[in-house]
């Protein structure tokens, strides 16, 4: 799952930002440059975390924790950033719905940030902690699954596509579930909680994000901008 989650990535930002970066024709500020390297840098982590654990090296997995708090970290911080300063541009010049649109950025930072505190408070029972890491790294693969959607039927919505994308990830949580589901005879509760917790926030951005109430707070974050 952590090497599909590095084909998912490298798919879904090859073309919008991987690319044009290596072209030389993509040019954003400082924190979107970060932002991908510190994305790029966890789904990499989890690759060389997993194989740790895989060839018996656990001791070297455990020692390695310390710098996946602190990817995680950054993670959610230039996430958050990211939505906000998209956010503040885009009412200012124009733009598809933004209000909207960030709640659903919001909501994915918030998601990452409840798992990995979870995951990390659960390190001394492996059963737990490794399924709320893999948990944590679907949920930060949502925006490479929205831009492969994009890549498929460029006609639909941003709100459609990171709507879908969502869904997206959900089925690679059922994937978990159902793979649980065969090698255990039942599904690991990390997932089932894990995963309403997922399905909670989801619906949760998706029932503020057309009301007044949210509107009123996205002027308040917009304002932290200036």
């Amino acid at each position: 799952m952590a090497w599909a989650g590095a084909l998912i990535a490298a798919t879904g930002f090859s073309r919008r930002y991987l690319l044009p970066l290596a072209a030389g024709s993509f040019h954003a500020t400082a924190i979107v440059h970060l932002h991908g390297i510190v994305t790029f840098a966890w789904v990499a982590f989890l690759i060389v975390q997993t194989t740790l654990v895989a060839t018996g090296r656990t001791a070297l997995h455990r020692g390695m924790g310390m710098a996946g708090i602190a990817l995680g970290t950054l993670l959610v911080f230039t996430a958050s950033e990211v939505a906000i300063l998209q956010l503040a541009r885009e009412l200012k010049e124009g733009g598809p719905s933004p209000r909207e649109f960030v709640a659903t950025l919001l909501s994915l930072p918030l998601l990452v940030a409840g798992l990995l505190g979870f995951g990390i408070g659960h390190v001394a029972r492996p059963e737990i902690h490794k399924r709320l890491m893999m948990l944590a790294s679907f949920v930060v693969l949502t925006p490479a699954l929205a831009r492969i959607i994009q890549l498929m039927e460029p006609s639909l919505s941003r709100l459609a596509r990171n709507d879908m994308a969502g869904l997206a990830s959900d089925a690679l949580i059922l994937v978990a579930v159902v793979y649980d589901a065969k090698t255990r005879g039942k599904p690991h509760p990390a997932y089932l909680i894990g995963g309403a917790y997922v399905l909670l926030i989801q619906v949760a951005a998706f029932s503020i994000r057309s009301t007044g109430a949210w509107f009123g707070v996205t002027d308040w974050l917009a304002s932290l901008v200036g």
